[in-house]
């Protein structure tokens, strides 16, 4: 860490958003939080760590006269020490990590980089599976933490295009309480796929909006631990 250039910091923020499977809305979750926070008056950097690139493509996809213009937005597909993680984040209040859909060492950097990871999950057997997959990573981080003498991130799972009306939801939930943090659920709602495809959030296009509501309640729960929803 001696060679971290004078004057740059760790963003006051760094989440996370990782996990070894695709499809479960990790994303579309980055990118609304990014933007959440954006909202809020925060300079934000949404840092996009997947090869695909679809976080750089939902900015790019924005308008100009866009609420969410200024939020900034980088790809950094190789894994990244804390040295040059704090060059690119260096003046940024908050920095969100769109993690890729697999584990290795760019996850690994991200987690070991973040103060909090959030852990996106469906309802559904190979969900669980990858997630223990994903919690082994995150040990192991937690290690390489302790060695440097940094504190460990906190984990939230975040159920996200739940039914929990269903036997199925209610079960994922109860699950999920047994062995972590849990943020408020996210519905099955069009809304964030329809924002996606302007590049927009949940936040600009239905401000008003279940889709918002339950996006808002997950960062608060992100921003203020507190007031995190156990249930």
């Amino acid at each position: 860490m001696d060679n971290v250039p004078k004057g740059a910091r760790m963003p006051r923020l760094t989440l996370a958003v990782v996990n070894q499977k695709g499809g479960v809305g990790k994303t579309t979750l980055a990118v609304n939080l990014a933007a959440a926070a954006h909202l809020e008056g925060r300079r934000t950097l949404l840092l996009d760590l997947d090869a695909q690139g679809s976080a750089l493509d939902w900015s790019a996809t924005r308008e100009a006269s866009s609420r969410l213009d200024g939020l900034a937005c980088a790809k950094a597909d190789r894994a990244l020490n804390l040295p040059r993680f704090r060059e690119l984040t260096a003046g940024y209040d908050v920095a969100v990590l769109d993690g890729p859909p697999r584990l290795g060492d760019v996850t690994r950097s991200a987690a070991l980089a973040a103060d909090v990871v959030l852990v996106p999950l469906r309802p559904g057997a190979f969900d669980w599976w990858a997630a223990a997959d994903t919690l082994a990573l995150l040990d192991s981080a937690d290690l390489v933490r302790d060695e440097m003498q940094r504190p460990r991130a906190r984990r939230l799972f975040v159920m996200n295009a739940v039914n929990e009306r269903t036997r199925g939801g209610r079960a994922a939930l109860d699950a999920l309480r047994s062995v972590g943090e849990l943020a408020p659920s996210i519905g099955a709602r069009v809304a964030f796929s329809d924002a996606a495809l302007a590049g927009e959030s949940v936040l600009t296009t239905a401000p008003g909006g279940p889709a918002a509501a339950e996006l808002l309640a997950v960062w608060r729960a992100l921003a203020a631990p507190k007031e995190l929803a156990h249930g």
